[in-house]
Formats: structure tokens, sequence, C-alpha cells
């Protein structure tokens, strides 16, 4: 008879009589034989206490530890198969040098295995209420496969395993509570759970994983609370949380992952991973840093890898890496994320939801979200991206909010959303991209509302932005188009600014351009349709300029003050009058009245730099007409038909000043007609005793001559309508002869 059965005087039961039996020829194998197999109970549903179990295990370490020993390095497997324990299977703070295998067996209770030492843990369909194991320490692996814990806590804190945890085809079930409970756990080698099933709260913060976490094709289930809590995880390789390659069987979760502060030195794989909500919806006085309904929190995570949230991921809650640290690419190409649900349809303007939120992360290499749908606020503020970020043919939906937030963005290459569809705004003002934008073919659709200034944001903000190289707005599979303001100000783009073959505004914002202060040297301006809105091109530089009538018929006019350009992109010859004169009518028209000289002097200028001398007059003249006009505008009712008449004068004699040749031509003109007047009007001689000889051309000019002096024109007396014709001719010589001095004094200036 056992110890165990004289000091209680019970009657053992068959299982444990045959179990006796079989470890009474484990002890006399020894002697025999160097393997002793293992001990086990067959059979179905056999009756096995507990406390009959435990009390045995520990007998043997009372008889020296030679109960269940075997020859060689390797600890003994000790099975157990097919057994209703029974009871209380009591293991606390026991040191057992066996590896314990279960299978097919179910437990009454939860196995009490705290601060116990064992060489191994196994357990095979088996079924129990949880089990107690804080403070566990295992020489090897942990095997709770196929198992099922229904009512209880697998309690694993501060458990120290040698090996790995492996909990696969295992279904964990505590509903609302925690199911897992494994703070601080220690697991040298890897914790798999593939196609884990839980019902309740895996708690493990503060984990150390030596190898992989694995939950491919898990499905876990704790809404409205954490269905993973793993704050401050370690891991040595990946947290996989993706499709199961044997069944095809995708990860799942209902209820939100937590990962802040997680350490993971390989890769974040949530691919083909289907997210539910997390918490709860937004209330009244949360904090607008808070994401209550996250089903994705890795605030703060260090991820040595990749994170891969790609192909068909869908997740109908906010995706949340707030500051966190990405070695290598993060991966959303073709997934899906839909807080759109949280939206009130009654409400008039709607306020906006987080779905991704990536505000201050650092990814090393490329952010690849081609394809994706997000529904609901996409937030990049402060992130700094080392290679690209892709958004080709993405869909982004928040209407009439700021769907995409990147506030001082810094990418070290290509930011591409082309072919995008975005229905809200983009705000990405202080952005530092390395290479391109490349929004081409994008339809950025429905601008937010700003709720202070009862108007439209832009749809594109890029506000003080730097781009190395190029901004592409331009025509690609379809028209850019951007109902609401393409906002450029005081940006610097290093090479071009292309906006050909688009479509800007909608007419609801009183600016459908604004590029001042731009600095580029490429500026392409070539809508389709004229701008439903102004265009303001104020204080912009560049070298090149390429636009077409349709920039100028915008709706608001264009605001060209200051703006300076070196050439144009398409040459001009000395023979494009029609162009040059098409070039002011656009200058005319835009300026809506106001005189505003800076474009016609610029004009000039870009004319007179590429030789164009007859093109840049043609332009002053025209800016001294419109000066006119304008003064005649503002001046006092009986002034403005003399200044009107000065100015129809100084065109048509002198081209203002600029065309000085026309006056020689009005002096030969005035000298014709003076003599043709004096010839048949002969004037009197001052002195008839001197006999002057009388040249009617020769008096003519020397009235019309200043300085020079000819000699007739104080040896004669003009009386009557000849005096007032005198008097016309010196004034005309006056006039005339000054502005060609003028003119021919300017031309040598500028040859010089």
């Amino acid at each position: 008879m056992t110890g165990w059965a004289r000091n209680t005087a019970e009657p053992l039961t068959d299982a444990e009589r045959r179990f006796d039996e079989l470890l009474a020829q484990g002890r006399t194998a020894e002697s025999t034989a160097d393997q002793v197999q293992p001990a086990g109970v067959p059979g179905a549903e056999q009756e096995i206490r507990g406390e009959y179990l435990a009390s045995r295990l520990i007998e043997s370490l009372e008889e020296g530890g030679r109960l269940f020993a075997r020859r060689g390095a390797q600890p003994l497997v000790i099975v157990v198969e097919h057994a209703s324990i029974t009871g209380q299977l009591d293991l606390r703070n026991v040191d057992l040098p066996h590896l314990l295998e279960f299978v097919g067996c179910r437990f009454e209770n939860a196995p009490d295995l705290r601060q116990a030492r064992l060489a191994g843990l196994v357990l095979w369909s088996c079924r129990f209420p949880g089990l107690h194991a804080r403070n566990l320490a295992v020489g090897n692996d942990v095997v709770l496969r196929d198992c099922a814990s229904v009512g209880g806590i697998l309690d694993l804190a501060d458990a120290d395993l040698g090996g790995s945890l492996l909990l696969n085809d295992s279904e964990l079930r505590n509903p609302g509570q925690r199911c897992v409970y494994a703070d601080r756990l220690a697991v040298s080698g890897a914790l798999l759970g593939i196609r884990l099933r839980t019902a309740g709260e895996i708690r493990i913060p503060g984990a150390k994983i030596g190898g992989n976490l694995t939950l491919s094709g898990g499905a876990l289930r704790n809404r409205g609370r954490n269905a993973i809590n793993a704050t401050g995880i370690r891991i040595g390789g990946s947290l996989r949380l993706d499709v199961d390659p044997a069944t095809g069987r995708a990860f799942t979760a209902a209820g939100t992952l937590r990962l802040p502060s997680a350490q993971i030195s390989g890769d974040l794989r949530l691919r083909d991973a289907v997210l539910e909500p997390g918490a709860r919806p937004p209330r009244r006085g949360d904090s607008d840093h808070d994401d209550p309904t996250a089903s994705l929190i890795a605030d703060r995570c260090e991820i040595r890898g990749d994170v891969q949230l790609d192909q068909d991921f869908r997740s109908g809650g906010t995706l949340r890496l707030v500051s966190a640290v990405v070695g290598g690419n993060l991966r959303m190409a073709g997934a899906a994320v839909d807080v759109g649900w949280l939206r009130s349809p009654a409400e008039s303007v709607l306020q906006p939801v987080r779905a991704v939120n990536l505000d201050g992360a650092r990814v090393s290499g490329n952010l690849d979200a081609g394809a994706v749908a997000v529904r609901g606020q996409w937030r990049m503020t402060d992130v700094q991206v080392g290679g690209s970020i892709q958004l080709t043919r993405a869909q982004l939906t928040g209407p009439r909010t700021d769907v995409l937030v990147g506030s001082r963005l810094s990418v070290g290459s290509n930011l591409e959303l082309r072919a995008a569809e975005v229905v809200g705004s983009l705000q990405l003002p202080g952005a530092q991209i390395g290479a391109n934008i490349d929004l081409r073919g994008a339809q950025l659709t429905k601008p937010a509302w700003h709720h202070h200034r009862n108007t439209y944001k832009p749809s594109l903000d890029l506000r003080a932005a730097r781009i190395e190289r190029d901004l592409i707005c331009a025509e690609g599979e379809q028209a850019f188009l951007a109902e609401g303001t393409v906002q450029l100000r005081w940006s610097q783009i290093g090479r071009h600014v292309n906006f050909s073959g688009c479509e800007l505004g909608d007419g609801a914002s009183r600016t459908a351009f604004n590029a001042s202060g731009v600095q580029t040297q490429e500026l392409t301006l070539l809508p389709r349709t004229p701008p439903r809105g102004r265009v303001t091109l104020r204080q912009a530089q560049c070298e090149l300029l390429a636009d077409n009538s349709a920039v100028w018929e915008s709706s608001r006019g264009v605001d060209c003050e200051d703006f300076s350009y070196q050439n144009f992109a398409e040459p001009f010859e000395l023979d494009d009058q029609q162009r040059v004169r098409q070039r002011l009518g656009w200058l005319r028209a835009t300026a809506d009245g106001a005189y505003q000289p800076g474009p016609y002097d610029q004009l000039a200028e870009v004319f007179r730099s590429n030789g164009l001398e007859e093109h840049a007059v043609s332009v002053l003249i025209e800016k001294q007409r419109h000066r006119y006009a304008a003064i005649a505008r503002t001046a006092r009712p009986g002034l403005r038909w003399p200044v009107q008449l000065w100015s129809w004068l100084q065109r048509a004699t002198v081209g203002y000043g600029y065309r000085p040749m026309r006056a020689v031509g009005w002096l030969v003109a005035f000298a014709v007609v003076g003599t043709a007047w004096f010839s048949f009007h002969p004037l009197i001689p001052v002195n008839e005793q001197d006999r002057p000889v009388w040249n009617p051309l020769l008096y003519t000019l020397d009235q019309m001559l200043p300085v020079v002096s000819l000699g007739h024109d104080d040896m004669w007396q003009a009386r009557g309508v000849s005096q007032w014709v005198t008097v016309a001719l010196v004034a005309a010589g006056w006039t005339l002869a000054t502005t060609v001095a003028a003119g021919i004094s300017r031309a040598l200036h500028r040859e010089r």
C-alpha cells in the first residue's frame, strides 16, 4: 500500500492502482535497463484524485528522487492519459525534476503550480478551469495544446520558462475578465498561440519573450475591453498576428491590442488581420489626445523590423502608433480602416475622428499604403520617414474635416498620392520632402470647414513646406481636381511646380490657388478650365513660367503684384505681336480696373532681357495708358477730360516717351504745315531797311528748334492768326525736340 493510502485510509481507484503498478515497474526496471518507459494511465475518463497524484509525486522526492529516476541527463516523462482528475492537484513550491504530461484529461479544479519548479509541463487536449502557475519555473517547454480553460484564469505571472510556451489550438474562456494573467512572464523560447481562441483579456505586460510571439489564425474576443494588454513587452523575434498558413484562417480580434512601449526585435505582422473596434465610442469631456475606440495601441513601441498592416487587413477602430520607432518599413497597402460608424449623421459639421494616428513616429524605411482605404482622420504630425510615403490610389474619406494631418512631416524621398481620392483636406504645413510630392490625377473634394472663421479650409495646405524637387498636381489618368484652395504660401520647391491639366476651385472658397511667396525654378500653371476663385502669385519667384489664358480668366482675378519670373517656357519671337497683345489683355483683365505697375514692369524686364526691346516698349506704353486711365477715374469730374486728353496726346505723339521717333515725324509734319501756312501768309519785316529775304521754311524751323537760332525768328513779326501759328510751332518744337532727346538718352543708357 502506498504512503498516501496508509495516511488517509482511503482505497485506491482502479486508475490509481494501475498508476502504482506502473510506478513499481519503473522502480524495478532501473536495475535492468538503461531507460524506463514513461508511466501512463490508459483508458477514457478514469478518475484520479488530485491529492493522490500530488502526494505520489512528492513522495518521489522524499525517497531521494529515485522513484522516477532514469539513467542519462534527460528527465523522466510522467504521462497521465484520459483521466478525470478530481479534487485539487496541488504542487505548490515543489521542486520536481520530471516532465509532467497530461493527455486528454479533465481537471475538476485549477491545478496549483505556484512557485513550483518542473523539468517540463505538457497538457494535450485537456480541459481545466484555469491554471495557478504564478512564479512557476520550468526548464523546458510548457505546452497547452488543444486545451480548454473555461471560467478561470491562466495565471503565469512572474513565471520563468526555459523553453517555449505553446497554446496552439487552445480555447481560453473567461468572458469579461482576464483569461490569461502573465505579468512579467519570462519565456526563453517562443510564445505560440496558433489558432488560439479566447474570450477575455490576455494580459502579459512586461513579459520577455526570447523568440517569436505568434498568434496566427487566432480569434480573440473581449469586446469593449482589451483583447491583449502587452504594455512594455520585450520580444526577441517577431510579433505575428496574421494568417495561419496551415488553414488560411486570418487573425481576428474584438477588443484593443495594447502594445505601448513594447520592444520587438523582429517584425510586427498583422497581415490580413481583422480588428474590431476597441474600448468605447468617444464621450463628451474626453481628451483630444485619447483614442478610446483604438483597435491597436502601440505608442512608444520600438520595432526593429517591418510593421505589416497590409493586404486584406481590416480595422474598425483607430490604429495608434504615436511616437513609435520602426526600423524597417510600415506597410499598409490594401488595408482598410473605417471609423465612420462613430459619426452622427445628424451633425451639421462633423468633428474629425482619428482612424490612423502616427504622431511623432519614426520610420526608417518606407511607408507603403498604396490603395489603402481610410474612413476617418489620418494623423502624421511630426512624423519622420526615411524613405518614401506611398499613397497611390488611396481612398481617404473625411468629408468637411482634415482627413490627413501631416504638419512638419519629414520624408526622405517621395510623397506620392497619384490617383488618390481624398474627401476632406490634406494639411501638410511645414512639410520637409526630400524629393517629390506627386498628386497626379488626385481628386480632392469636400474640404474641411473652419469652425472659427466660418469658411472652408484649403483642400491642399503646403504652407512653408520645403520640397527638394517637384510638386506635381497635374493631369494623370484623370485631371487633378481640388475643390478647395491649393495653399502654397511661402513654400520652397527646388525644381518644378506643375499644375497642368488641373481643375481648381469650386466657387465656395474665395481663393482657388495661393502661391504667395513661393520660390521655385519652374512654375507651370495650365489649368483645363478657368479657376473658380482667385489666383494669388504675389511675391512669388520663379525662373521659368508657363501659363495659359485659363489662369487669367479665373473668376476672381489674378493677384500678381511683385510676382517675379525671368523667362517663359514658350519663348517670344520678334514677330509675336499677337501674343504680346494677348498677354497685355490678360494683365488688363486681371487688374479689375486697379493700377498695378509691377506686372507690366516685370513683363517688360523679361522682354528686355531676351533682347525684345520692341515688345518691352509696347508693354510700358500700355502701363502708362493704364496709369492715366486710373488717374482719370480718381480725379475730380472737371479734371477727368483734360487728363484723358493729355494721355491721348502723349500716346499719339510720342508713345508716352517710349517711341521718340514718332516725335520726329510730328516735327516734320509741323514743319510742313508751318511752311505751307507762311508761304501763303508771309510776315512783315521788323526793319524794312534791312531788306531781309523771306523764307517760310527757315522761319518755321527757327521757331520749332529750341536753343538753335537760324536768324529768322527776330527778323519778322507775326500778326493775327500767324502769331498763334508761331506760338503753336514754338510749343510743339520744344515738346517734341525734348522728347526726342530724352528718348535718345534712354536708348544710349540701355545700350551701356
